[in-house]
């Protein structure tokens, strides 16, 4: 059956992403599927990106997206709080802490690192030239990944990004058949406000993709319908990763758990398809909640954080997936 994949974003959740890419490729692989697009936005269209430049490798991308998480992005947290030890709940949050400040006064390896300079109360009057973080690694990390992607064979999937027009406030899609999918479209639809700057791309600033309601699911299945990719009538499966978790582990009480519980019920919800008389199954891989998430949240990118988050993606996918066919056997529809 044609699918396409599509991972949503969220920082550091991106992780949950990679997790269940090991889960899913395999799936589809050994089911006969064929993949006709990757998408995602923010964080998310790096890992669809990924999974597309190695689709063809004998393992769909799935040790390159391990090897980007673990060994590129993994980062060390600084002992803000002190060094936790053991396991009780106190030395959780305390792990938390380190690492969520790590992640917004520091940076990460191989994504971002801070700009203290910029931090500056007058230097907020420029904040569009100077945001708080130096991306240049990441850029660096995106020409060495991805380069140039172009789907210039049927055989190859669409490689497709989200990313908001800053002025306009439109969601644009780019994707690879329309042209070459490199660093610059990668970066744009994960420019976060203030913290990254936005990417000019044919003259038009653009921002994260993330930051905005509307989803890039409908531009999605138009463009394919319009490229071919996609004929009308034809079955189509859509795998969704959504690494935003619904419910709460816990009450949050400080500002920081208060702002990220906030800027997580924007994102809920984004993946839902349109009505489409052709889609046979819908494979929804959401996450469940982790005690520490209020916290932690997007920007907490420690190691323990990282692997807790690859390990869940990866189980929480191979349960969605058993579930979507027993849920088509059973009512003979994917939802």
């Amino acid at each position: 059956m044609k699918t396409v994949v599509v991972f949503q974003g969220g920082g550091a959740l991106g992780a949950f992403g990679c997790g269940a890419w090991q889960s899913v490729a395999p799936w589809l692989r050994a089911r006969g599927d064929r993949i006709v697009a990757l998408a995602g936005t923010s964080i998310g269209a790096v890992n669809a990106a990924v999974a597309a430049r190695h689709f063809h490798s004998a393992d769909a991308g799935t040790h390159a997206l391990l090897h980007l998480w673990r060994h590129t992005i993994a980062t060390p947290s600084f002992p803000f709080f002190g060094m936790p030890v053991g396991s009780s709940a106190h030395a959780a949050r305390v792990r938390a802490w380190n690492g969520v400040f790590t992640g917004w006064l520091l940076g990460t390896r191989g994504l971002y690192r801070a700009q203290p300079l910029h931090w500056l109360p007058w230097m907020a009057l420029q904040r569009l030239e100077h945001p708080l973080m130096d991306r240049g690694a990441m850029w660096q990390l995106l020409e060495r990944l991805v380069g140039r992607y172009a789907s210039v064979a049927a055989t190859q999937p669409l490689l497709a990004a989200g990313a908001v027009n800053l002025m306009t406030g439109a969601l644009r899609l780019f994707d690879s058949d329309e042209a070459p999918m490199g660093a610059a479209q990668l970066a744009a639809s994960s420019a976060i406000p203030l913290l990254f700057e936005p990417v000019e791309i044919d003259g038009e600033r653009y921002w994260d993709g993330d930051i905005t309601r509307d989803s890039l699911l409908p531009p999605l299945l138009l463009r394919l319908q319009a490229s071919g990719r996609l004929r009308e009538g034809e079955a189509l499966q859509l795998v969704s990763i959504e690494p935003f978790a619904r419910p709460l582990a816990e009450v949050p009480q400080s500002g920081l758990q208060l702002a990220h519980r906030a800027m997580n019920l924007m994102q809920l919800d984004k993946l839902v398809p349109p009505p489409l008389p052709n889609l046979k199954r819908w494979v929804r891989i959401t996450r469940p909640p982790l005690p520490q998430d209020g916290i932690s949240g997007e920007f907490d990118y420690s190691p323990q954080r990282l692997e807790t988050l690859i390990e869940q993606g990866t189980a929480t996918a191979r349960t969605a997936l058993v579930g979507s066919l027993a849920a088509t056997e059973e009512t003979g529809a994917g939802y």
